[in-house]
């Protein structure tokens, strides 16, 4: 897969004819930031930084491109921040994260698709209580419950809301499914007779920090690399020229 896509991109980015003091001898670095989001991205138990699919197929990309990448795995209200300033270059979230609003520019074949879930506790009666992680809108799922008269309690990531739902402390929880069921099938003590009471199924997106210096040409690097398919996702792009080669 990845002497197929290097021959294209070496025909797309490379002149013809050109010398080798014209190439570039150095890599320049990209920051790639990612949060905690099992099974996509899990945080390393003996070493700082995180692996997993999502981690990977974007590292991939982005030296496909010409980059050296650094990632960092911060919480998400850490991460949104770094984002507005510039000090990290590239993530991916869905479109409508209200920290991120203005701040990034996307690229607009989605990454993968994603269900967000309400779950809920049904043996807890009249507590309009939800774990949740901060800074995450959940497309517009906090304002309608808000709206409601709910009350959210607001985590550092995934793991922690759901383990706060699972300890009773509210009746409801917030969340992308693929962490709560990764979560789930490594914990013994879950709750029985759970409901899911509200699903949305989004995309997610590769997302440029509006303030990166590498903005204008990672878009179009990433924009042409990501248009050589017709697959619906950039997952499914990088999995079929797995495939085929």
């Amino acid at each position: 897969m990845r002497f197929f896509v290097i021959v294209i991109l070496t025909l797309l980015y490379t002149p013809l004819y050109a010398q080798p003091s014209e190439l570039p001898r150095e890599k320049k670095k990209v920051v790639l930031g990612v949060v905690e989001f099992p099974p996509l991205v899990i945080k390393n138990i003996d070493s700082p930084g995180c692996h997993g699919d999502a981690v990977t197929i974007s590292r991939t990309i982005l030296e496909l491109v010409g980059y050296k990448v650094e990632v960092e795995c911060p919480p998400p209200a850490r991460l949104f921040e770094r984002i507005r300033k510039g000090q990290v270059d590239i993530t991916m979230n869905v479109k409508g994260t209200k920290a991120l609003a203005n701040t990034v520019t996307f690229i607009e074949k989605p990454f993968s698709y994603l269900s967000i879930v309400l779950m809920t506790n049904s043996k807890v009666e009249n507590n309009k209580t939800v774990a949740a992680i901060r800074g995450y809108d959940y497309v517009g799922l906090r304002q309608e419950l808000e709206n409601k008269g709910y009350t959210f309690f607001d985590m550092a990531n995934s793991s922690d809301a759901i383990q706060l739902f699972q300890f009773g402390r509210t009746s409801h929880l917030a969340t992308y499914e693929a962490p709560y069921l990764y979560h789930i099938k490594r914990n013994s003590n879950n709750i029985d007779d759970l409901i899911v009471s509200m699903r949305k199924d989004i995309p997610t997106f590769l997302a440029i920090s509006n303030a990166s210096a590498k903005k204008e040409e990672l878009e179009s690097k990433l924009s042409r690399l990501l248009a050589l398919s017709d697959s619906q996702t950039v997952i499914e792009q990088v999995q079929t020229q797995n495939n085929e080669n």
